[in-house]
């Protein structure tokens, strides 16, 4: 009887423990989440430029790190020439990060954007030679990749618009998991309610 009593108290003691030391966290957690998703949903560019910025920052660090490997290794220049040049082209796609992440982020995008308008293209001229060999049913191939090509060009000429959807994208996340803290908080303030009444 003695060992059950022990037992309840330490698990009591471990609730209450685990519910002063996760709690907070869990709802300042989800206070900064939404407070970030709701900054990001009002101001989409802007956010996307400081994370840019911030990415910019630490390839331009990873890039002295490699580039300052060599000079530590005892192999010398010889075993580290890889090392230096992928350091280089590092720093220096952080530097541009930096200075220009507007510009930066629509560069990726506009990388992002013709491979997707090829792999469409692809698609397209593939449903189109495979009509041609009478194969029915195919219809819904072509207008997939009509319609890919249209996104394609639609974001070729508005860049803005990725930037928009990609930020809102990582808005909704951060509102999902800010929900699943809150979720997490409102459980643990049933445990520690329960355990009250075992008190």
């Amino acid at each position: 009887m003695k060992k059950i009593r022990s037992k309840k108290k330490d698990l009591i003691r471990l609730a209450k423990r685990v519910y002063r030391h996760t709690a907070p966290l869990l709802l300042g957690e989800a206070v900064l989440f939404i407070s970030v998703a709701l900054l990001m949903m009002i101001k989409p560019v802007e956010i996307l430029s400081a994370v840019t910025f911030v990415v910019g920052a630490m390839l331009v660090l990873f890039g002295l790190y490699r580039v300052s490997m060599v000079f530590v290794s005892t192999q010398g220049f010889t075993a580290g020439t890889f090392d230096v040049f992928f350091g280089l082209v590092t720093f220096v796609l952080g530097v541009v990060f930096c200075i220009y992440p507007y510009g930066a982020t629509v560069g990726v995008i506009y990388i992002f954007v013709v491979m997707f308008l090829m792999n469409a293209l692809r698609m397209l001229f593939f449903a189109l030679n495979v009509a041609r060999a009478g194969v029915r049913r195919n219809i819904a191939d072509i207008l997939v990749s009509v319609a890919l090509i249209l996104l394609s060009l639609i974001l070729m000429f508005m860049p803005n618009l990725a930037i928009g959807v990609l930020v809102w994208f990582l808005a909704i996340y951060l509102l999902l998991y800010a929900g699943a803290d809150i979720y997490m908080f409102i459980r643990l303030r049933q445990i520690k309610r329960m355990i009250r009444d075992m008190d």
